[in-house]
């Protein structure tokens, strides 16, 4: 270039975003192109990228699209009184996806307020107002406080005089430079302040959906604890979906192992969401992304078992003692503002492995991120439903979360008591029922005694599979089993030790914790292996994860640097499979060199001086604590080196099976609890569960209705469900079954079913005989005298008519599609009534598709009360 040359104009991002490709991702507004996209110069060489690169049209410039979070946007800001042209050419620029300057038109409000612009993604004209909202909310979340604060601020500026101002902003700048000239002093009392100032990580949280197929059986195979539970929660859900200010729901669903905790919170996380999701439907300025529900967990193995995030990571929490408390920057919170605005209801699992520390840095980091600050809110105001036993594994060295005053005086709980997990085995579940209980000093039972003796005879006839897990208290056993099983197990071992910022290997460094050398990690093909670190939770990577090793992949130096790992679950490293180039399309997952950064000093933080090491552990052995929430078909314990509370009862509930548990020794005085747990529990308040309206008495009729949407395949939830048997009488509406003989698909023991389908309800000439859908069914009990009445006519009428012949009562089931007018449907069922004996009682259920809350629209309802019936549910809508 010419130095004399004055054609140095330097492109900025506006340019790039008019520049950027016609593919239809692009079809972005500014703010979106700056926050989710990164610009690179073609001249760099991007090694590994995550995320495809793509070039602009003309400018020596590409641009890829973000992976780990989106960046903050700043953008200038205009006085709307004063500035309008200006305020709102901003808007349009930084919300309104346009191809080229000219897309905006002058004058720009007017244009914004009446305007309209082609989508190119829907295939139609949108309003640009409405546009320009909906991408406004994304990073000005509170529009409406930030309009009225503008507003206000617009008026004062109009009052104040120019000195002022300037005098303003004078002393603010001054204050700015003495607060950059104090952080960059040589001063110890200020370094303790800043030095860990950064050090608050951030998730890339979104609304996480189970898929409707993937929860099913979960839905219906839950027991009637846990769906009376189910229904507690969802209560209260469409409660807080409709009404804001409804007191927020502090739930504690406790159990022994094996009784379905984990179960019923996926099952919990899924209704709330679908429930939440319709927000976006009662308000229309909702935005889609919002979170409402989030699933969170001490351990990383944990939170992928439940499919949430560590406690840490959700909230930007650090991991050592020291930083529980820090504070989050201003960027950051308005990040996690941004994210978790909308949060209503926050899952917390195990959380009998919480401190007491983290829990209430939990609560102060709630209180700053939704910005309410009161002596008498907690948690930022969000509903919590926290699940764990207290009578397992208690937290290290620290206080258990039941010893702070955020828990027992506002937590109300529930137990379930049904063991699923050694259900099969009643003899083993209910020995682990009175061990989960048993005190210090308390003898354990004789046939207690007796069935693990067993266990222990069964350890020294080696019944077991050689690298079945075995469970340890302390890791120096947990290693010299896991050294001793590679060496019988695997040849070719190699060693690994860390290395530091310029890949050599340190033979000599002296871990922080030991103050010993680290030994070389110890590895080979076809090792069981752990992972040690969270790498990336969302995507199953995270601490206690395990699997098997079944290559090494070699760089250029013949050095490894990769190792291939099997795990134990397909999900595991999804999301890796999909972007690494040595695991795409294989079920295999890669690891590479990890830095851990809890074993440095900060001179060595600050210097560069990082080791880096395979994040990972030999696992045919691991402790207790690691142990916790996994399940296997068999399991080796030692417990002699027990040495807390709840440690045995932890161990011993970790198998399925009496015949897969084998003892190394046995020591009964290593089994007991934490006392103190009874006298917790005892102080909180249970959960007060909904009666049914069903009487069981012989002068009663319980009657059941309900509009299946499918029979095939709501099923086995319909049978399962804890209401159904309670019934004398099930009417259901909307089955989809195509013939009267499907029904026998259908039975349930103790109920005799008659069906009518759509098809044979209506003649062939009726528009509704050759439509899908439809379908009536009646289950009554067998015991009931019972019989159809028969229809002499074809009345065009989706109907059943049944009658109990020692009551004196007649039951009518109908529906009526929303395809059949009212005055038809009403005129064959008038016809119908007829026939019917007016002696007898008669009951009329079903679904109508009316709205009965809609006075506007009661056409069938007042006919049927003009005929002397009552609306017994005229209060209740029939979506309820």
């Amino acid at each position: 270039m010419d130095p004399d040359d004055q054609n140095i104009y330097m492109s900025n991002l506006a340019d790039k975003y008019f520049d950027r490709p016609n593919d239809p991702e692009f079809d972005i507004c500014m703010a979106d192109f700056a926050s989710e996209y990164e610009i690179v110069s073609i001249n760099k060489n991007v090694k590994n990228s995550k995320t495809p690169i793509k070039r602009l049209k003309t400018l020596n410039f590409a641009v890829k699209e973000r992976v780990n979070r989106n960046a903050i946007i700043r953008y200038p800001y205009f006085n709307r009184e004063t500035d309008k042209e200006n305020y709102f050419e901003n808007l349009l620029c930084l919300y309104l996806p346009i191809r080229k300057r000219d897309d905006l038109k002058k004058p720009y409000e007017i244009f914004y307020q009446i305007g309209e612009i082609f989508d190119n993604r829907q295939q139609c004209n949108l309003k640009v107002k409405d546009v320009v909202h909906e991408n406004r909310r994304k990073y000005e979340s509170n529009i409406k406080e930030t309009g009225e604060a503008e507003s206000l601020f617009n008026q004062l500026s109009l009052t104040l005089k120019d000195n002022d101002w300037a005098e303003i902003v004078a002393n603010k700048e001054r204050n700015n430079i003495w607060s950059r000239e104090i952080e960059q002093e040589e001063n110890p009392d200020f370094n303790v302040m800043y030095k860990t100032k950064n050090k608050n990580t951030f998730s890339d949280m979104r609304q996480t959906y189970c898929i409707t197929n993937e929860i099913r059986s979960l839905l219906e195979s839950m027991n009637h604890e846990q769906q009376e539970i189910f229904y507690y929660v969802r209560e209260w859900c469409m409660k807080r979906l409709h009404n804001p200010d409804v007191e927020p729901l502090r739930l504690f669903i406790t159990g022994g192992a094996g009784t379905g905790k984990s179960h019923l919170l996926k099952c919990l996380h899924y209704e709330a969401t679908r429930i939440f999701s319709r927000k976006k439907q009662l308000d229309p300025d909702e935005n889609i992304n919002e979170i409402h529900t989030l699933i969170t967990a001490f351990t990383g193995a944990a939170a992928v078992n439940v499919g949430g995030l560590t406690i840490h990571s959700a909230f930007g929490i650090g991991t050592q003692f020291q930083s529980l408390n820090n504070q989050l920057s201003c960027d950051k919170l308005n990040s996690y503002r941004c994210k978790l605005q909308s949060l209503k209801l926050l899952f917390v699992d195990e959380v009998s492995l919480i401190q007491a520390n983290l829990w209430g840095a939990m609560h102060s980091r709630l209180t700053q991120i939704m910005g309410v600050h009161s002596n008498t809110i907690i948690f930022g105001n969000i509903a919590i439903i926290a699940i764990g036993d207290f009578y397992q594994c208690s937290p290290v060295a620290c206080s258990s979360i039941y010893s702070s005053l955020l828990w027992s005086d506002h937590f109300e709980y529930v137990e379930l008591k049904i063991n699923e997990r050694q259900k099969t085995n009643f003899l083993f579940s209910q020995m682990l029922n009175r061990i989960r209980k048993l005190k210090k000093k308390e003898d354990i039972k004789k046939e207690d005694h007796d069935l693990l003796e067993q266990c222990h005879q069964n350890y020294f006839k080696k019944e077991y599979h050689r690298e079945a897990l075995h469970i340890f208290a302390k890791n120096a056993q947990v290693d010299a089993h896991n050294e001793e099983m590679i060496e019988k197990c695997c040849t070719d071992i190699r060693s690994f030790y860390e290395v530091d910022a310029n890949e050599k290997q340190v033979q000599n460094n002296i871990s922080k914790q030991t103050k010993t050398n680290k030994k070389p990690l110890r590895l080979a093909t076809n090792a069981r292996v752990m992972i040690t670190k969270n790498i990336s939770v969302n995507d199953g990577l995270a601490n206690g994860v395990t699997g098997r090793i079944i290559d090494f992949l070699e760089d250029n130096n013949k050095q490894v640097s990769r190792i291939i790992i099997k795990f134990d679950s397909n999900r595991v490293g999804r999301i890796h499979r999909i972007n690494c180039r040595y695991c795409h399309e294989k079920e295999s997952v890669c690891v590479t060199r990890e830095s851990d950064t809890t074993d440095q000093q900060e001179s060595d933080l600050r210097s560069k001086k990082i080791m880096k090491q395979f994040p990972l552990r030999l696992s045919w052995a691991m402790t207790i604590h690691k142990a916790q929430g996994i399940t296997v078909d068999q399991v080796i314990i030692s417990t002699k080196d027990m040495f807390g509370t709840g440690m045995g009862y932890t161990a011993l509930s970790r198998v399925r099976t009496l015949e897969g548990l084998f003892l190394i020794d046995l020591h009964p005085n290593k089994f007991y609890c934490n006392e103190n747990v009874d006298k917790i529990l005892s102080q909180m308040k249970n959960i007060s569960k909904k009666e049914l309206i069903f009487r069981q008495s012989s002068d009663s009729l319980n009657v059941l209705c309900h509009n299946i949407e499918g029979l095939r395949c709501n099923f086995n939830a319909f049978k399962n469900h804890y209401a159904t048997h309670k019934a004398d009488i099930i009417c259901l509406t909307e089955t989809w079954l195509s013939n009267n003989n499907e029904i026998n698909n259908f039975q349930i023991n103790g109920y005799i079913a008659v069906y009518q389908s759509r098809s044979s309800s209506f003649s062939t000439n009726h528009p509704l005989h050759s439509q899908k859908g439809g379908g009536i069914a009646i289950y009554f009990r067998n015991d009931l005298p019972m019989k159809k009445i028969q229809s002499t006519e074809n009345l065009d009428l989706e109907h059943i008519i049944v009658e109990i012949e020692n009551k004196n009562f007649i039951i009518i089931v109908c529906y009526r599609s929303a395809q059949q007018k009212k005055l038809e449907f009403l005129e064959n069922l008038k016809h119908h009534l007829e026939c019917i004996d007016c002696d007898d009682r008669i009951l009329i259920v079903g679904d109508l598709n009316e709205d009965s809350l809609e006075s506007k629209s009661k056409t069938i309802s007042k006919a049927l009360e003009h005929l002397g019936f009552a609306n017994i549910f005229k209060h209740l809508p029939t979506t309820s």
